[in-house]
């Protein structure tokens, strides 16, 4: 029942990677899982995860200096606002998520 529930959790988290404008593969399957590992723990909803993967991918991207990774953190924020305004996700934990980002950003200027 464990691995069914957390096989389940994996696969809602993947399909809603494409709303922040990548997919499993361009995030990479062996990070992704280990972000997933810890989202498990954190017991994170679905949402949740997502939206810690999308920021880790968007730290990588950031840190690569790929230009999409602009348009990736406008879709995280945008879509993170509209989660929490659904109660899918924690508002201080979007909080966090984004404050973190933020000094990403700053670190790159």
């Amino acid at each position: 029942m464990f691995f069914n529930n957390r096989k389940k959790f994996n696969g809602h988290v993947v399909e809603l990677l494409p709303r922040f404008g990548f997919d499993l593969d361009e995030a990479g399957v062996m990070k992704t899982a280990s972000a997933l590992d810890i989202a498990w723990q954190q017991k994170y909803s679905h949402y949740e995860a997502a939206l810690y993967v999308a920021y880790l991918v968007f730290a990588g991207m950031l840190k690569a200096n790929e230009p999409r990774a602009h348009d990736v953190i406008r879709c995280i924020r945008s879509t993170s606002s509209e989660w929490v305004s659904q109660g899918v996700v924690r508002e201080n934990l979007a909080s966090q998520f984004s404050s973190k980002a933020d000094e990403w950003i700053a670190k790159q200027k």
